[in-house]
């Protein structure tokens, strides 16, 4: 079994598949950020900037940080393995059930990786004492906002509280925000604790523009931190289509994510209420994906029958302290929830 959704691949007929595994945005990608790309294709013949100076340029104006303060890396994924190696902490700290990137970068350079249990019976809620306790000097703690797969949003006295840690400790909070920009009611970014401090923000257009094939991550800190992940990051880690199409996004932002966040939020109150009535129990999120116990079928059986129907959702037993009556959907678009509403109803 897959440790990451969208693996359509495995199921032998991958574009006849409806995704609910990955939480990618169902309203892109823009058809301006496409032109931008096609028309990139003309530079393929050029290697890509190294220093990436036009696309920390745009993303710097439209986040209103400083193009020293950005990184940019082949996804996310990468550069959280390039953080990692960077500031090489003592520990990985993370709530768990959350991604399992971060410990399967952390176990490959021989880093201790700690998990925090949260509890089901009280939301998975984030356990502020037991960090408090936990946390070292030395240790990198990993708040993923909104959590994945909970879809919990840390609250911002939270996220201060554990600035105000890192910098205490002499340890570094990492906010996960590569699923902020689709939250509703809006999550609490760090963006504006950097300055100063020992925080940094990971994010990528994945799933807010559409675009997983194109493999776009950022980081935003301090310019020093910024230099020492670029030191562990390949040259080129972007090409010119990826980098054409991640600029247009970022210059025309809005109003696309505004209105996506929007259909989205109304589509996952009318998901959570659906399920409710057929038994199921979505937990509380603000994200673009909820995470759903089964009181009846366990996830091994569901995603086969749902895959009988060519629907594949997102098994949750391989998360630590979840088991197989969990499982994960994106929140789609109306007429695809539509289809997995009815698939649910008929097995």
């Amino acid at each position: 079994m897959s440790l990451h959704g969208g693996n359509v691949y495995d199921y032998g007929f991958p574009n006849g598949i409806l995704d609910f595994s990955s939480n990618i945005n169902p309203y892109g990608p823009p058809a301006y950020a496409l032109a931008a790309a096609n028309e990139a294709l003309g530079a393929i013949a050029k290697y890509p900037d190294a220093k990436q100076t036009k696309i920390r340029e745009a993303f710097g104006q439209w986040l209103g940080v400083a193009p020293d303060s950005l990184a940019f890396g082949n996804g996310a994924s990468e550069l959280i393995a390039a953080i990692f190696a960077a500031l090489r902490p003592r520990r990985i700290l993370a709530v768990s059930p959350t991604f399992a990137e971060y410990a399967i970068c952390a176990e490959r350079l021989c880093i201790d990786a700690v998990g925090l249990a949260t509890d089901e019976n009280d939301g998975f809620a984030f356990p502020m004492e037991r960090v408090e306790a936990v946390f070292s000097s030395g240790d990198l703690l990993v708040a993923c906002q909104p959590n994945n797969p909970t879809g919990r949003a840390w609250s911002r006295d939270e996220l201060e509280a554990l600035s105000r840690l890192a910098e205490a400790r002499r340890g570094w909070l990492m906010a996960d925000e590569c699923f902020i920009n689709l939250t509703e009611p809006a999550a609490a970014s760090c963006l504006g604790m950097i300055p100063g401090g020992r925080v940094l923000v990971l994010r990528a257009i994945t799933k807010d523009f559409s675009a997983p094939g194109l493999r776009i991550g950022f980081l935003v800190a301090e310019p020093s931190v910024i230099s020492s992940v670029r030191r562990e990051l390949q040259p080129w880690p972007l090409n010119c289509v990826g980098e054409a199409f991640a600029i247009a996004c970022a210059r025309n932002a809005e109003p696309f994510l505004t209105e996506s966040r929007e259909k989205i939020s109304h589509e996952r109150a009318r998901l959570v209420g659906e399920l409710r009535k057929m038994g199921y129990r979505p937990f509380p999120a603000v994200a673009n994906y909820l995470l759903v116990k089964s009181p009846r079928m366990r996830g091994a059986e569901m995603q086969s029958r749902l895959l009988e129907r060519g629907i594949l959702v997102r098994r949750c037993d391989n998360f630590p302290s979840l088991d197989d009556s969990f499982f994960r959907i994106a929140v789609r678009s109306k007429a695809d929830n539509d289809k997995l509403l009815f698939a649910l109803a008929a097995i």
